[in-house]
């Protein structure tokens, strides 16, 4: 009985030095940009797409279905829109942010989006540190708002980049060679 004890308590130990470690790991991801990509690795983050009023996985914007080809984001169910990480909102011009009935609620400062110029694009970004009943209690809440003019995507670059261009985005990783080279001329 002694020794299943003492085993016990090194099984626990172990896993407390785990938990002790990814900890640091985690804390460390939310400054180093690097840490960061692996982290999203480990916690690939959910996402959705607001076009024209509906939520989608793949918009109408795409030609192709959206793939990810760096492992950062799931295609898991949602519970629920608290459940999103990643918000991509793809407006026709800027002022169909008002039509967004949730924005607000993402922390979008509706007049100031409205009154942007077309061609630019928004990114909101927060990181908190998360706890939850798991065998590993501690996440790191990484949540982001990208806000992009659609009509004038689709008018200024070609279709078949649309998708890989919004992806790079998502991601934090936006390639602007890409979009030099998928402009249209």
């Amino acid at each position: 009985m002694r020794r299943f004890l003492g085993l016990a308590l090194k099984i626990a130990g172990l896993y407390l030095l785990l938990l002790i470690a990814y900890f640091v790991f985690v804390l460390a991801s939310m400054k180093n940009e690097k840490l960061a990509l692996y982290e999203r690795k480990i916690n690939p983050s959910t996402f959705v797409f607001w076009q024209g009023g509906e939520l989608y996985s793949t918009p109408p914007l795409f030609s192709n279905v959206m793939t990810d080809a760096k492992g950062q984001l799931t295609s898991r169910e949602l519970d629920g829109l608290r459940d999103v990480d990643i918000w991509v909102l793809l407006l026709d011009g800027f002022k169909d942010i008002k039509s967004v009935e949730f924005a607000s609620q993402l922390g979008i400062d509706v007049e100031k989006v409205a009154n942007s110029k077309s061609g630019h694009s928004s990114r909101l970004e927060g990181v908190s540190l998360g706890l939850r009943f798991h065998p590993i209690p501690v996440f790191v809440n990484r949540k982001s708002v990208l806000i992009f003019d659609a009509k004038y995507l689709f008018e200024n670059y070609k279709n078949e980049c649309l998708d890989e261009m919004v992806y790079g985005s998502m991601i934090g990783q936006r390639d602007q060679e890409l979009w030099d080279r998928c402009k249209k001329t």
